[in-house]
Order: C-alpha cells, then structure tokens, then sequence
C-alpha cells in the first residue's frame, strides 16, 4: 500500500468517529493479512523454484558422470587394423608417428589429430613430418581418451609409418605408405606424460 494511503488513512482515522476508526482498522488489519499470504505464497513458489533447480542440477551432474568414455570399450575389444588403418591394441604414452624404412622420401606426411567423445569428435592441432623429419610427437589434450590420426601425403613412396609409445619406445600401430595407397588413419587410446 502507498505511502500516501496510509497517511491519508491515518488522518481520516483521527477526523473520525470511533466506530468509524474500528471499520478502517479492520479494512486495514485485512489489507495486511492478504498482503503477508501474497508474500508466504511467494515465497513457497520461489522455495520450490529452488528445490526443482537443485534437482535438475543434480540429475545433469549424474548424466555427465554417467557419460562413458569411448576409450575403455575400444580397449576391451579393438578392431584389427588393416591396409590403410593401424589400430594400437594396447594404450599408447606420449605417442609419436614415425617414419620408418623411408628410403626416397621426399614428400610431407599430414597428421590431422582428433579426439572421439560420446556423440562428437574434437578437433586437434594438426602436425606434419616434413621431408627431413623422422618424428613426431602428438599433441593430445586428454589422458585416456581414444584418438583418431588422419593421416595423407603427397606422393606415396614405400614406406612405413608407426605409432610408437614414447615411454616404453614400443611401437603400438604401423601402417604402409604405397603409392596407390597414400592416405589412412591411425586409431589409439593415449596418455601425455606430463
């Protein structure tokens, strides 16, 4: 109520007769009372807005946690690897891709990295093995999580790419580069050592 209904109230309550000011006091003490349900009905509603919020929090924190990596189905089973896809059986640490028995090789090998999640795939930071190179290390933003090396070069000269472990110096995949077959992809689970 305003301000200035309650000062016009009170000086009519002063001007007037009694039973007149035990009307407008029960006008008024009514006036209140519905204003105090109003506010304990507000307050319920913003006490069950509350309590609905924090279960809808919770309920999204459990889907989350329930959220399985693709990672640990892939190790209990991974598919073979095959011709243009090598398949690291095993986790693979601080992986690196090799070139190895590369005889004449004068091309650039492409490695576009990419991390699979439930219901996507995250793009890495692509690296390449430049002619002279015979190594490098990948650049993984997630410990055990499964990764997918695309990997394509220019000419396709004999040779051998691998996935190696860079702990243990084990190599985890190899794939052959030919010339008719000069794209493929590497598929490991990995961890960084840092």
């Amino acid at each position: 109520m305003p301000c200035w209904t309650l000062a016009l109230s009170a000086t009519l309550l002063l001007s007037a007769a009694p039973d007149e000011i035990a009307i407008e006091l029960g006008r008024l003490r009514l006036q209140v009372a519905s204003l105090e349900f109003a506010l304990r009905q507000r307050d319920e509603k913003v006490e069950t807005l509350t309590r609905e919020f924090r279960a809808l929090a919770d309920e999204l924190a459990g889907g989350k946690e329930r959220q399985t990596s693709a990672a640990a189905p892939f190790l209990s089973g991974p598919p073979p690897s095959s011709d243009t896809a090598g398949v690291a059986a095993v986790a693979v640490f601080a992986p690196r891709v090799e070139v190895v028995q590369a005889a004449r090789r004068h091309d650039t090998v492409f490695l576009k990295l990419r991390r699979v999640e439930t219901g996507a795939m995250r793009v890495l930071p692509e690296v390449q093995l430049e002619a002279g190179e015979l190594s490098v290390e990948l650049p993984l933003d997630q410990n055990g999580a499964l990764y997918v090396v695309d990997w394509s070069t220019s000419e396709g000269h004999d040779y051998a790419l691998v996935l190696r472990d860079g702990a243990t110096g084990q190599a985890a995949a190899t794939v052959q580069v030919k010339p008719l077959q000069n794209q493929g992809k590497l598929i490991f689970v990995g961890y960084s050592l840092e």
